[in-house]
């Protein structure tokens, strides 16, 4: 990656649109007031967050970034270094934690067991009205 942007959008791409703060809720938001939508958009607006500071040559790569919402980025830097330190470790766990879930997806599989997905129509309401297996 060669800025924060290019970094954000490839962190969005692969763990969402969501603040990495408020997905693992850290912070308590009740109360916070905005004086208009102008306002909230800018709060919420996503930004890029090194992991190891830019100052102490942290590069803005998916593996040193995390997305944060605007003004819990600001909230962010202003924790105690202990607090921040163990926040990142969250955000980089969260990341792992995503990428093992990932299912990935393939049409043609070699393998030596019949996959057999099941079918099924419902109504209105939810109940099951044709119930048919497909073999891939």
């Amino acid at each position: 990656m060669t800025n924060n942007r290019q970094a954000k959008e490839e962190l969005i791409r692969r763990y969402g649109a969501e603040c990495f703060i408020e997905r693992l809720k850290l912070r308590d938001t009740k109360g916070i007031t905005y004086k208009g939508k102008g306002q909230y958009k800018k709060m919420k607006m996503l930004t890029y967050h090194h992991i190891k500071p830019k100052s102490k040559g942290g590069q803005a790569t998916v593996d040193n970034g995390a997305i944060l919402s605007s003004e819990n980025h600001a909230w962010f830097h202003h924790q105690p270094k202990r607090e921040q330190e163990r926040m990142n470790k969250m955000f980089q766990q969260l990341k792992e934690d995503i990428d093992e879930l990932r299912i990935i997806y393939v049409d043609d599989l070699d393998v030596d067991f019949k996959v057999v997905a099941t079918i099924l129509q419902l109504d209105e309401r939810g109940r099951i009205i044709e119930e048919q297996e497909k073999e891939r």
